[in-house]
């Protein structure tokens, strides 16, 4: 994969991530706007890209492709999942701050920026297979993500050291599940497995309208780094190394073995570059609404999408 035109695509997202930035500095984005904003990529138009994946295309008839997506998808949540705990202990961080790191590994921002950027270098017909990784980060967001921030406040808390779940528990994680994107992602998945022919004027309205997420997710990305304080954003080295393994090392180590296996190129990219996605901004909004210490996952955050822009390309010299 030619790195270099990777990095060029890379800038273009971020100079869109800048207009957000600068957007929110002059006054033009202020909160309440960036919510309505992110309620609209979210039920909106991401679910609308991800059904523009199938739309109105010529769907492949070698199933296989899909099978190797499937077991991939599987395979980079339980890397992520195993190497979670050794790599938090590693950090040598508090046992509170553990659990956040174990989710920081695990949820990446597979939606806001693995879709621009994966649909940026290999286009439209990739996302059916963005969207088995959605579903796996859905289906483990709100069941072992919501267990790991409970974990951390519970350690952190002398009132509750059993680390019971807050209120609501699995019934309400349950209902989170059934959200637009994942919606999306069981249509799209079933239009491709019954083959199914989509009108043009569908095709052409999904497409229009789905193509409004990647420019607003990076707007909406770069309006988030806006709001932090710059000076403390920085100062913590043990972010470092913990980034360092997440986007780097992992990433390379796993790219070299995905060399030795006959694999399809796209899918075997998406793979590697959904293992050097940045960290998940909804792991910051998760560690906030639960009362964890969400400071933690905003300098992972932040510092992981503005090291993205080198580490992708880079990631990419060793995918095929």
């Amino acid at each position: 994969m030619n790195a270099w035109i990777i990095f060029q695509r890379m800038l273009i997202l971020f100079a869109m991530m800048m207009v957000g930035f600068f957007s929110y500095r002059k006054g033009l984005l202020d909160n309440p706007s960036l919510k309505r904003i992110s309620g609209l990529v979210v039920t909106i138009m991401n679910p609308l890209l991800i059904l523009d994946g199938v739309m109105g295309k010529e769907i492949p008839a070698d199933t296989s492709v899909v099978t190797q997506n499937i077991l991939l998808m599987i395979l980079y949540y339980v890397i992520l999942l195993l190497i979670s705990i050794p790599v938090a202990r590693l950090l040598r961080v508090s046992k509170s701050e553990e659990y956040l790191y174990r989710l920081m590994m695990i949820f990446s921002n597979v939606g806001f920026m693995g879709i621009p950027v994966i649909t940026s270098l290999y286009g439209d017909d990739c996302v059916l297979f963005i969207a088995f990784y959605i579903l796996g980060y859905n289906l483990l967001l709100y069941t072992l993500g919501i267990s790991l921030v409970d974990r951390s406040v519970a350690v952190s808390s002398t009132a509750d050291g059993k680390g019971k779940m807050q209120a609501g528990g699995f019934a309400a994680a349950a209902k989170k599940i059934c959200n637009p994107g994942v919606i999306a992602c069981l249509i799209a998945i079933l239009i491709f497995a019954l083959r199914i022919r989509t009108p043009e004027p569908i095709a052409w309205f999904v497409n229009s309208m789905g193509g409004c997420a990647v420019p607003l997710s990076m707007v909406l990305i770069g309006a988030s780094m806006a709001q932090q304080n710059f000076k403390t954003l920085f100062a913590d080295k043990k972010t470092y190394l913990f980034l360092l393994i997440r986007m780097l090392v992992v990433p390379i180590i796993m790219a070299l073995i995905m060399e030795q296996f006959a694999l399809h190129k796209q899918v075997a990219g998406v793979f590697g570059l959904m293992l050097a996605m940045p960290v998940g901004s909804i792991v910051v909004l998760l560690a906030q609404g639960r009362g964890a210490n969400e400071q933690v996952c905003t300098r992972a955050s932040v510092i992981s999408t503005l090291a993205s822009v080198l580490t992708i390309p880079l990631i990419a010299i060793f995918l095929p």
